[in-house]
């Protein structure tokens, strides 16, 4: 157990300002209810002076030296080593995230750093291509301006960093909004560039859910966004942005994904596979593994080894337990859990493991689940396919039994997603 982390409010111009009025949003411990991580104060207001702030000083920090904005990141990311273990801690508690994959996140965080001074300058050289007979074009790279980033709960550090950290290496500003579900992973962002003593305005940090994302993705001063998170949030932001024919909007939205188990593959390791990418985190990544299709004739034996694993799945507090699965991230997102489960018997799968909703693990209140399984013989037909084909974003796997590989191939194309799909076999092509 840990106290509540102080709140600071939005971060605008170089200052942490605190809203004179707004919304309360008490951020969770969605593994420990009893003690919430902080609360935070978020305004509508605060978006117009943030982006203010990225316009005004965006002529005087793209036309610094690219080896002066880099160095602000090579202090940001001693920042980061400085005080790694507390915002691992953190980023447990607050994503729910188990304390392996909280510590693989800051450390991929704090290394995009490197990759940014390496390979990511590189991408700012000059270059020529042909244009036409005898012709030959120069390319020449420019800073987009101001940016906007939202960021997802599941990763919130690594994730928003992917879009700041070479934005602000290439000379653009940055105005960005971490998801309402964590808050504070946001604002230790904030404060070790600030730690970084970037200048002023550069990067601008405000707090608020859906509401306050949607003020943002209208600003009109604003020249590129980007996004992740669910598609609904996402065709959201789109509707928003509309008007601003010369932004540059780049959104990752989720998926569906698929492993596909062929005769030849070897059982064992593919029932493994299955079970770290369906259940780790709770399944609450945009590249779980959420369908199972394999070939009819070792459905029989992969099934036997997946549930075994299924059922020895680790469960626990994910700031203090050596687990795979910690609790899911809210209350909604445990009923929209269970909302696909009875969507699964509608459609007519079998429930192999039915999964439950736990409410605590050992004197933790908290938004903990048994994973899912449902298996799927013959597709039915004339039925709805919500649970099919939309993103679930927990702990569920559906297991479809396929003829031969046309068939793996369809079911694994049916879906309106295209992400990530795994297929186990020995054959190398």
């Amino acid at each position: 157990m840990s106290g509540p982390v102080p709140y600071r409010g939005n971060y605008i111009a170089g200052r942490f300002l605190r809203p004179s009025k707004g919304v309360e949003l008490v951020s969770q411990d969605p593994g420990d209810l009893l003690h919430p991580v902080g609360r935070v104060f978020t305004s509508e207001s605060a978006v117009a002076p943030a982006v203010a702030a990225a316009r005004a000083t965006l002529p005087k920090w793209r036309a610094l030296p690219l080896k002066r904005r880099a160095a602000f990141l090579k202090t940001f990311q001693k920042v980061l080593r400085k005080r790694q273990a507390e915002w691992i801690h953190l980023l447990a508690r607050e994503a729910g995230k188990p304390l392996p994959e909280s510590r693989r996140e800051i450390e991929r965080l704090t290394a995009k750093v490197d990759e940014m001074l390496g390979a990511g300058v590189g991408r700012l050289r000059p270059f020529t291509l042909p244009v036409g007979p005898g012709v030959k074009g120069r390319c020449l790279t420019r800073p987009i301006g101001v940016v906007a980033v939202i960021g997802p709960f599941n990763f919130p550090a690594h994730t928003p960093a992917t879009h700041i950290l070479p934005a602000l290496l290439f000379g653009n500003t940055v105005v960005f909004k971490p998801s309402e579900l964590t808050p504070f992973v946001g604002q230790w962002i904030a404060e070790a560039l600030a730690a970084a003593k970037l200048p002023a305005g550069v990067f601008n940090l405000v707090q608020g859910g859906s509401k306050v994302g949607e003020v943002l993705a209208r600003q009109p001063e604003l020249d590129g966004l980007f996004f992740t998170g669910s598609t609904a949030a996402g065709q959201a932001i789109r509707t928003a942005t509309f008007k601003n024919s010369r932004i540059l909007l780049a959104m990752e939205m989720g998926g569906k994904n698929a492993a596909c188990v062929l005769p030849d593959a070897d059982l064992d390791l593919a029932a493994a596979e299955v079970t770290q990418a369906a259940f780790s985190m709770a399944g609450q990544r945009c590249n779980a593994t959420s369908r199972v299709i394999v070939h009819k004739s070792v459905a029989g034996k992969f099934l036997e080894r997946f549930l075994a694993l299924t059922d020895r799945a680790t469960i626990g507090y994910p700031a203090a337990d050596p687990v795979l699965m910690g609790p899911l991230i809210s209350h909604d997102a445990v009923a929209k859990l269970q909302r696909y489960r009875k969507l699964a018997r509608e459609e007519g799968f079998e429930p192999v493991r039915a999964g439950k909703g736990l409410g605590s693990w050992g004197k933790r209140r908290g938004y903990y689940v048994t994973p899912s399984v449902h298996l799927c013989e013959k597709p039915a037909r004339n039925k709805s396919v919500h649970y099919r084909k939309e993103e679930i974003f927990g702990p569920d796997v559906a297991v479809y039994v396929a003829r031969d590989e046309e068939e793996i191939v369809r079911l694994n194309n049916e879906v309106p997603y295209g992400l990530i799909t795994a297929v186990f076999t020995k054959r190398k092509g």
